[in-house]
C-alpha cells in the first residue's frame, strides 16, 4: 500500500481505543456470572475483545452453564453497560475527544465497533460525539464480525471509498487484523487490557501509544 496517498476516511473502533470500557464490560459480566454461582476471569474477558455480540454472548451463557438464553444474556448485560454509558460512568481515553474534532473537520468519520448499536448509540450520546461521525456501524449488521473484514468493508462501502483511501484506529488484536484484511492502513493504540499481542502490532501500519499524537501521524498521511 502506498502510505502517502492521502487519508480520505477515517474509522474509529470504540472500546478499548475511544472510551475505556473494558473495565465496565468485565463488571458487568462479572456480577452476571456471580448472580448464578459462576466466575468470569480477566483471561475470559481479552477473549473476547473486538468479537461479534453473538460470540461473547455464546461465552457468557457458557459460563453460567446456559440457564439463560442467549438473548437473556444480552440483554442482561447490554442494560448494564447502556447504565453506565448514560451515567457517564465509563472513561473517555486521553486524546479522544481531540481526536474527534480533529478528523470530523477534515475527513469522513465513522465509529466501527463491535458493541450493538444500542451501545454504540449510548457511548456517542453520553460523551456528546453525536456530531463528529457520518456512520455508526455494528459488527451485529454484518455476517462476520471482527477479526474478518467484514465491517470494515461494510463501512467504506457505505461510504464510498476504497482500502488506500481508508485509515481505521484499533486497539484489539481482533480490530486490527479486521482492518488490515479490509485493506486499509492501521494505527494500533494499544490497550493493556485488550492486549492485541506484539505479533499483532508488528503488523499494524503504525503503532502510538495514544490518540493524542494520531492527529499530527494523519497530517502527514493527508498531504
Amino acid at each position: 500500500m502506498n502510505e502517502s496517498s492521502p487519508a480520505l476516511c477515517v474509522l474509529f473502533d470504540l472500546d478499548g481505543l475511544l472510551v475505556d470500557s473494558e473495565p465496565a464490560w468485565f463488571r458487568a459480566r462479572c456480577d452476571l456470572a456471580e448472580a448464578y454461582g459462576a466466575q468470569w476471569t480477566e483471561i475470559d474477558q481479552r477473549a473476547q475483545a473486538g468479537v461479534h455480540t453473538d460470540v461473547w454472548v455464546a461465552n457468557m451463557r457458557s459460563c453460567i452453564g446456559g440457564v439463560l438464553s442467549a438473548d437473556e444474556v444480552q440483554e442482561e448485560i447490554v442494560s448494564r453497560m447502556e447504565t453506565y454509558y448514560r451515567a457517564r460512568q465509563v472513561r473517555v481515553l486521553d486524546g479522544a475527544d481531540t481526536c474527534l474534532a480533529w478528523c470530523a473537520e477534515r475527513f469522513p468519520t465513522a465509529l466501527v465497533s463491535g458493541s450493538p448499536h444500542r451501545l454504540i448509540d449510548a457511548a456517542v450520546e453520553g460523551a456528546g460525539w453525536d456530531r463528529y461521525f457520518q456512520l455508526r456501524l455494528s459488527s451485529d449488521d454484518v455476517a462476520r464480525g471482527k477479526p474478518a473484514p467484514d465491517v470494515y468493508e461494510e463501512a467504506m462501502r457505505r461510504l464510498g471509498v476504497t482500502g488506500r483511501e481508508t485509515v481505521v484506529l484499533e486497539d484489539s488484536g481482533a480490530g486490527i487484523r479486521a482492518g488490515l484484511a479490509a485493506g486499509a492502513r492501521v494505527i494500533a493504540i494499544p490497550n493493556p487490557l485488550t492486549d492485541p499481542g506484539r505479533g499483532t502490532l508488528n503488523l499494524a501500519t503504525e503503532v502510538l501509544p495514544s490518540l493524542v499524537d494520531a492527529p499530527e501521524l494523519l497530517a502527514t498521511w493527508s498531504r
